[in-house]
């Protein structure tokens, strides 16, 4: 099974320099992924943008496809169309929208707080299935910059709302982020619907490992919508956790086991997540005009 990884990416890894203790660092997973004989990466946190950083990356491993991403948290002032267009200029990459400040995603993880308000945090739509005015202006600008658009920690009413809007306005590439997450909890039909609209559907084996849903889970749920839609990630990086790399091999082992093909392995590892980098690790830093 060493071959497994050749020319796979993993779209969702969080790595140092971060403020959550993480298990390596940029340059470190650089050379771990270019030893495993994978094709490249997507470097994510929760609270900065990571575009200048992969561009970095690039510079020193150019045989690497490594992007970065922006996650539309409160640090970077929520749902911000000002923060957005500045990392289309830096180059952009994977435009998440709200993950640790989603209300949704704080809403599960208070859920035995009877006492909890959740409306200091992030929400995308007014809640009657209308995006908020600066959610429509952030996706009008990911369609300009040619960002990939991810759904973040919303819940799967907010996230099908992007969907369906990034769709009207031409946003090339979506993808629905680890929907086996117990505080997104897409349904069946939910995810048909987001494959309807043109997205990804992303497994994380991360949630797998830290015991949030099943393995057994992640499988049915790859077999709803077909591997053809699914993007295979770790989200991994968390010092308790394996390298990246590590979990990625592990994950794809497992799979196996449970049936899965290596051309069907090969769709999730590698056709997939290519086709959705391949137009975002190539551009170039827009330089403004200054007298």
């Amino acid at each position: 099974m060493n071959h497994i990884l050749q020319g796979a990416y993993d779209l969702h890894i969080h790595v140092a320099p971060d403020v959550i203790q993480r298990k390596c660092n940029d340059l470190e997973l650089a050379e771990k992924v270019r030893d495993a004989g994978m094709k490249g990466c997507v470097i994510k946190c929760h609270y900065f943008e990571t575009a200048a950083r992969a561009a970095l990356l690039r510079s020193q491993f150019p045989e690497l496809e490594i992007a970065g991403g922006l996650a539309l948290n409160l640090s970077v002032g929520g749902i911000n169309p000002y923060a957005v267009e500045r990392f289309g200029q830096m180059g952009g990459g994977i435009l998440w929208f709200p993950t640790m400040d989603a209300r949704a995603f704080q809403t599960y993880k208070h859920k035995e707080d009877p006492d909890f308000d959740g409306s200091s945090y992030l929400v995308a739509t007014d809640g009657q299935g209308t995006l908020l005015p600066e959610t429509a202006e952030v996706l009008k600008l990911a369609e300009k910059y040619h960002m990939v658009v991810a759904t973040g920690h919303l819940s799967p009413e907010e996230g099908l709302c992007i969907l369906r809007e990034a769709r009207c306005l031409g946003v090339e590439h979506t993808i629905v982020t680890h929907v086996e997450h117990p505080a997104m909890q897409y349904t069946d039909e939910q995810q048909l619907e987001a494959v309807r609209l043109g997205a990804m559907i992303e497994h994380s084996y991360n949630n797998a490992w830290f015991g949030r849903c099943t393995l057994l889970e992640i499988v049915r749920q790859i077999r709803v919508v077909g591997c053809e839609h699914v993007i295979m990630s770790t989200d991994f990086g968390q010092v308790n956790a394996p390298f990246s790399v590590d979990g990625l091999r592990e994950y794809a082992e497992k799979l196996k086991e449970y049936g899965f093909s290596d051309d069907e392995l090969h769709t999730m590892l590698c056709r997939n997540p290519g086709a959705v980098l391949s137009g975002i690790v190539k551009k170039e830093v827009i330089y403004e005009e200054r007298s």
